[in-house]
């Protein structure tokens, strides 16, 4: 089996690994997944197959008490049989115990075994004690639920399986279903392949309950499923994504919107090349990631916007201090969360922007003394993602990385790293340009060259916060255009971070010089430092 087709079957995949598992007499196993009836379906197809054949399915939650839901030989029972005092979480487990074979899916199980982070001791010691005897019988338990904590005291009697997001043949498979369903209710079908393709890859990323939440939204809004629908569709993504709590969608920025940056623009389309069908066919290995160390102000989050547009890529950004929580919470929740979060990315294949790197991993060496392990876990695992992946392009940028260690930006994780510093006078008009356009003002009819004169060390940041209050002083002075005195004006009242910061600043220069390759002279004196190279550097 390819690598292609083995990706395209996610539930296919992991029913594989299920059942090895369950065969190979694992006594506890947590399935991680916010797909509980997905798994449920996929549990009713596994139990009919020879191998198990006496092992009966039962189904438990809080409410409802242990069920026998499926007999291999009574098939699906329609009316489900219902165990007798089996509610109580320990109660559930005292029963398990005296089986000798079954398949038992326990949901929503973690929070009694680790209420508000601590673990409960009784219960414990009682699934201690059932995986040691159901090891002797052909009984299994599942938990299945989005957050199973990292059990210490029972990782040797627990393992862990991860449901992924549906993938491709998967989604195609639903998309037709709803194309039959809307072919017989009579109802407007305008797919051409193209368009097919195209409503495949806006449904990337999301369960299967969400995609078919997103189709009948887009069906009802667009009366059938037609090229409108598409729009309609990535819309609710957006909604769903940022529902998710850690990842946000973001807009891309027009290249056009991006003054100066010309190395870095040509990385960005190199590394789009890198996922090229034709560079997958030469077996080039696509970019790892760009991590992207600059001052203040001098357009980093803008970069990784453009980068959308370059790379024709969807930009999602990781919000690393909501995965972290505050307070606290379950144990295992916040490597739960950054699961999702990247298994989202990876089934996207877009990029994965996370802002200021260095504060996300800075907690690394304390977490044992503060959290119990639990931030060290999760950037562990964030790291060991960036390390084997291949289909996600990591956007990374940082303001301050001199408490970054190697060993966190290494090549393996990132392709491309790169220092930007403070605009030189060419960058610098080609910024207020930029600025002046979006504004509809002629850059020809303002005196660039003097505006560049007298903003030295602005950064991008600054340089947009001058032409703005310009504008408005040119608005409130006799609603007029702005002009060359009204952004000049605006720029000598504006005392630059970098002055304020110089110590600082020159610093972080002097890490970029020692771990940076090509680090050197710069082109247009500061009076903050005469060193510079060119704006962006490559590792």
């Amino acid at each position: 089996m390819t690598a292609t087709e083995t990706d395209a079957k996610s539930i296919e995949k992991f029913l594989r690994e299920l059942d090895v598992r369950i065969r190979a007499r694992y006594p506890l196993i947590a399935i991680n997944t916010y797909e509980e009836d997905r798994l449920r379906d996929a549990l009713l197809d596994l139990v009919f197959q020879e191998r198990h054949k006496e092992k009966p399915l039962y189904f438990w939650s809080r409410p409802t008490g242990l069920q026998k839901v499926a007999d291999p030989k009574e098939g699906v029972l329609q009316h489900p049989q219902v165990v007798a005092d089996t509610d109580d979480p320990e109660a559930v487990l005292g029963y398990i115990g005296e089986q000798k074979t079954g398949i038992f899916l326990l949901c929503d199980y973690a929070p009694y075994i680790s209420p508000y982070g601590q673990e409960d001791a009784m219960l414990v010691r009682r699934l201690r004690e059932i995986a040691w005897k159901l090891k002797s019988t052909k009984a299994t338990v599942l938990f299945v639920g989005p957050n199973f904590p990292d059990l210490k005291t029972l990782e040797k009697e627990i393992t862990q399986l991860e449901l992924e997001l549906p993938k491709d043949v998967e989604i195609e498979d639903s998309i037709e279903l709803q194309l039959e369903n809307l072919k017989s209710s009579g109802l407007e079908i305008d797919l051409t392949k193209e368009t097919k393709d195209a409503l495949l890859q806006s449904l990337l990323g999301l369960t299967a309950g969400e995609i078919s939440n997103v189709i009948a939204k887009a069906v009802i809004s667009c009366n059938g499923l037609n090229p409108d629908s598409i729009n309609v569709i990535l819309e609710e993504k957006k909604n769903v994504i940022r529902g998710s709590g850690s990842l946000t969608y973001v807009h891309p920025e027009p290249a056009r919107n991006l003054g100066g940056y010309k190395s870095l623009r040509a990385i960005l389309e190199r590394a789009a090349y890198t996922f090229s069908p034709r560079a997958k066919a030469r077996h080039v290995e696509p970019c790892k990631g760009i991590l992207l160390v600059g001052l203040p102000g001098c357009g980093k989050d803008l970069c990784k916007r453009v980068a959308s547009s370059i790379t024709n890529r969807a930009l999602l950004d990781l919000d690393f201090g909501s995965i972290m929580g505050e307070g606290g919470g379950v144990i295992g929740s916040s490597a739960m969360s950054i699961k999702r979060a990247l298994s989202i990315a990876g089934t996207i294949k877009g990029i994965l922007g996370i802002s200021e790197f260095e504060k996300a991993v800075s907690g690394m060496k304390s977490s044992n003394k503060t959290d119990g392990g639990e931030t060290a876990r999760t950037i562990s695992y964030l790291l060991n993602w960036m390390q084997d992946n291949r289909d996600v392009l990591v956007f990374a940028t940082a303001n301050d990385v001199r408490e970054l260690e190697s060993e966190q930006f290494r090549i393996g994780r990132f392709s491309y790293i790169h220092f930007v510093d403070l605009p030189d006078e060419t960058d610098r008009q080609e910024i207020f340009r930029v600025h002046l356009n979006k504004r509809e003002l002629s850059p020809e009819a303002f005196d660039l060259d003097k505006l560049v004169e007298k903003s030295k060390d602005f950064s991008g940041a600054e340089i947009e916060g001058a032409v703005k209050d310009g504008v408005l002083e040119a608005f409130i002075d006799g609603d007029r255009q702005a002009e060359t005195r009204d952004i000049l004006k605006a720029v000598e009242s504006i005392t630059p971070t970098a002055q304020m910061m110089s110590e600082k600043i020159e610093e972080i220069r002097k890490w970029a010089r020692n771990n940076i390759k090509g680090v050197g002279m710069r082109s247009d004196a500061s009076p903050l430092s005469g060193q510079k190279a060119d704006r962006v550097y490559e590792l």
